[in-house]
């Protein structure tokens, strides 16, 4: 069984996730992104793993998340980051995963 992609359980809504079997990066698009919005995604992410649980597609599935916005303060990439979560930025007319500090690992759902 396939995971759905955007809405889960009625309660909640991932922008874009990134799937490649036993892992899946649920990703939280802003043009502005917030410390907020980190908060709310790293939320979003505990909710997804749950229902992944109930609905029978959690398994041996793990879950890492990144958020993405074309305007990210040092301030809010640094939450990020310190949440084991990847940040994603607008870059010309491309996107670029922001370098992760020393010691840097992804956090799993």
């Amino acid at each position: 069984m396939n995971p759905p992609t955007a809405c889960f359980g009625g309660h909640g809504e991932i922008d874009l996730l990134l799937d490649d079997g036993p892992i899946g990066i649920l990703i939280e698009v802003k043009t502005t992104l917030k410390t907020d919005d980190v908060r709310e995604h790293i939320e979003r992410i505990g909710k997804y793993r749950r229902y992944a649980e109930e609905k029978g597609f959690g398994g041996q599935r793990r879950f890492i998340g990144a958020v993405a916005g074309a305007l990210v303060s040092k301030e809010t990439a640094k939450f990020a980051q310190d949440n084991g979560m990847y940040v994603i930025v607008q870059s010309g007319d491309a996107i670029e995963i922001v370098a992760s500090p020393e010691g840097f690992r992804a956090k799993e759902w």
